[in-house]
This record gives C-alpha cells, sequence and structure tokens, in this order.
C-alpha cells in the first residue's frame, strides 16, 4: 500500500501557498475606480516594479503606505538607480500608475512630475474596461 500522507503535505503547502500569494497580490492594488479606457493591447504582461495609486482624495498610496510627493521621488530614485547599477537599462522600469477616475488631475500631473524629476524614463497609466465598475 502507498503512503499518501506525504503527498497530502505537499498538497496542502501549495494550498497555502497559492493563498497567501493571492492576497499579497490583492493588497497590492488599492480599490479605486480606474477610468474607463481601452488602452493598449499588450502581447506581454510587463512587470511594473512599482503600482502607484492616486485615491479618489489624491492620496498617493504605495504598498498600503501613504507617501508624500518628496518621499514617492525618493523611492521612484532609487529603484531607477538601482536598475542601473544592476546592469539594466533605467527605460525598462515604467512603474504602474493607477488613479482612480475622480481624483483631482492636478495630483495626477503631480505624481507624474515627481517621477520625472526621480528619473524615471516612462510610466504606464492604469485602466478598466469592466463595464460593471461603477460610473
Amino acid at each position: 500500500m502507498i503512503d499518501m500522507t506525504p503527498m497530502i503535505d505537499i498538497v496542502f503547502q501549495l494550498l497555502i501557498f497559492f493563498l497567501v500569494t493571492a492576497r499579497m497580490a490583492q493588497m497590492s492594488r488599492a480599490d479605486i475606480d480606474l477610468p474607463r479606457e481601452r488602452g493598449e493591447e499588450a502581447s506581454s504582461k510587463e512587470q511594473a516594479g512599482m503600482t502607484i495609486n492616486v485615491t479618489a482624495s489624491g492620496e498617493i498610496v504605495v504598498s498600503e503606505r501613504t507617501l508624500t510627493l518628496d518621499e514617492l521621488e525618493s523611492m521612484a530614485a532609487d529603484l531607477a538607480s538601482s536598475v542601473d547599477s544592476t546592469g539594466g537599462d533605467s527605460s525598462h522600469f515604467r512603474p504602474l500608475v493607477r488613479a482612480d477616475a475622480s481624483a483631482p488631475a492636478q495630483r495626477l500631473n503631480a505624481v507624474l512630475g515627481a517621477l520625472e524629476r526621480a528619473g524615471v524614463k516612462g510610466v504606464r497609466l492604469g485602466t478598466s474596461t469592466d463595464p460593471s465598475r461603477k460610473k
């Protein structure tokens, strides 16, 4: 008779791993109402390296931490320079900016200006094509 205990242990470990990673991925995205636009249809998914959320009230949230523009600029400069120091091209560091549809445009412009001053060559803007989201 085959002992199934090790296989059951592995299955439970995998189950725990997937539950934890799914929860972590969910936590990295603030619950905001993205603008509804078609956006770019990329053939391959690109890692953002940094996800910046701009809430409806204008707060800047990165990894569940609310930042000021100066803190954001410093963090982005550190990440962009770490890409350069590892031999990578800093133009490949393109953070994902997810702004709420009702966020002040002035705040979004300030975030983009801070990223530009930090040496970030380009950003990606998050949009939603989901018609079930509230408008």
